[in-house]
């Protein structure tokens, strides 16, 4: 994974006002008291009126890389291109469309077209259509291998945002929880625009390996009030003298203490996840604690076969033992152990997502690694379960809890990222 990396230089950015004038005008104010008590509300960076929004644009791709149909539509008038040129267009709305495509010979119901990139740009006021979903912005049609076709959605920041919160967390959760995970989740995104720079043609997923989107169809009132209300903050630490954007990770419930951000990746050391922050407000989560999940031993193999090359070389699975753990239990490295005598080592948050990645029935409910491992004869039992999803950074649940305790948005966040500091970009 990419360094966190200092501010300037953002890719597609160019709107984005000066960091560093912001960033000494917009520091919130002295950390929360020890653990995590609500205190007197920092102030918070002053808004800008709505005028000066500046917002990047994200390119979110929709659904999997390489779907072998799209359908798309539009509400209202539309221009559709083909590298460029035009090769539909009109005032009224675009009805459904099946699109597909081999080599760059692409499909549009009757209609076939040559080219490689497709862009269907709707007139003001009407929005695209992909797959049953409404959203903001324009939409691209893109190659992948013969017949495959990315679809991704390029749209204003700030309404990606809106489509996130909306998916993200319950309705009836407190507005501060909203705005706290707007922050984090601006943050996680530009971070993402600026180191994928132009590797490839998106930015996130809209699915839970970046985070849950819906676009406008997802939208809500309490969405948008709180990416409103946190319109351009993001979070940076220090490093050098100098404020570095991180990842901004989060999850449902992290169990009682948050992990640091080396369970799910080869991460260099950033103080706000660097983990090991105590949370019992998660506590109402159902998956707070979860009962004893046990997998038998073949479909484990399975399912590590089917993702990793190295596991190849594995005739079975006889055992899984703890390489490493936190300081308080959690798994970080297992070792895969087979009957000829051979091991691999995975990282215990990838063992889990192959599990699920596969479909295994006996591994739904295994919600996260911070759990406890013991073999049995011919499977594995994982127990003592805690938590939902990986555990870094902000806990959804604790911050919900939080809110309703009375903390504001930013303590929320100065919890769950001690370290970092809350400025504005645009």
């Amino acid at each position: 994974m990419n360094p966190p990396m200092p501010p300037n230089g953002l890719k597609r950015l160019a709107a984005i006002v000066s960091w560093v004038a912001l960033a000494v005008a917009g520091v919130v104010g002295p950390g929360v008291p020890s653990g995590c008590r609500p205190s007197t509300p920092a102030p918070e960076p002053q808004l800008l009126p709505p005028s000066a929004h500046a917002a990047a644009t994200i390119r979110v791709l929709l659904g999997p890389n390489a779907a072998q149909r799209v359908t798309v539509a539009t509400t209202g008038g539309y221009r559709l291109r083909l590298d460029g040129r035009v090769v539909s267009e009109s005032d009224g709305p675009l009805g459904p469309t099946t699109v597909s495509r081999n080599g760059q010979t692409w499909q549009f119901n009757e209609m076939t077209a040559s080219g490689r990139q497709v862009s269907l740009e709707p007139s003001p006021g009407s929005f695209v259509r992909c797959n049953g979903a409404t959203y903001r912005g324009s939409l691209r049609l893109v190659g992948r291998r013969e017949r495959g076709i990315g679809a991704i959605n390029h749209v204003n920041l700030e309404s990606y945002l809106a489509g996130v919160l909306a998916k993200e967390l319950y309705p009836s959760w407190h507005a501060e929880a909203y705005r706290a995970l707007a922050v984090a989740a601006r943050t996680f995104a530009i971070y993402h625009i600026k180191t994928g720079g132009e590797t490839r043609d998106y930015d996130v997923t809209d699915g839970q390996s970046s985070q849950v989107y819906g676009g406008l169809s997802a939208e809500t009132l309490r969405a948008w009030d709180a990416v409103r209300a946190t319109a351009g903050q993001i979070l940076v630490c220090e490093r050098d003298g100098k404020d570095w954007l991180f990842m901004a990770q989060y999850s449902s419930c992290c169990g009682g203490t948050t992990n640091g951000a080396e369970v799910i990746r080869n991460a260099p050391h950033v103080v706000p996840l660097a983990g090991g922050v105590q949370c019992d407000d998660c506590a109402g989560s159902s998956r707070y604690r979860w009962p004893a999940v046990r997998v038998e031993n073949s479909d484990i193999f399975a399912a590590l076969t089917r993702t990793y090359r190295a596991a190849r070389t594995l005739d079975g699975v006889e055992r899984i033992e703890v390489a490493s753990q936190t300081p308080y239990g959690r798994a970080v490295w297992v070792d895969v152990f087979a009957p000829n005598g051979l091991s691999v080592r995975i990282r215990a948050e990838d063992l889990r997502l192959a599990l699920l990645r596969s479909g295994t029935p006996s591994a739904a409910g295994l919600y996260s690694m911070n759990c406890k491992i013991r073999n049995l004869p011919q499977a594995v039992e994982f127990y003592d379960g805690r938590g939902f999803g990986h555990g870094v950074g902000l806990c959804q649940w604790g911050a919900a809890a939080k809110a309703n305790k009375g903390f504001s948005a930013g303590q929320i966040l100065r919890c769950y990222y001690p370290g970092a500091k809350l400025i504005r970009v645009y």
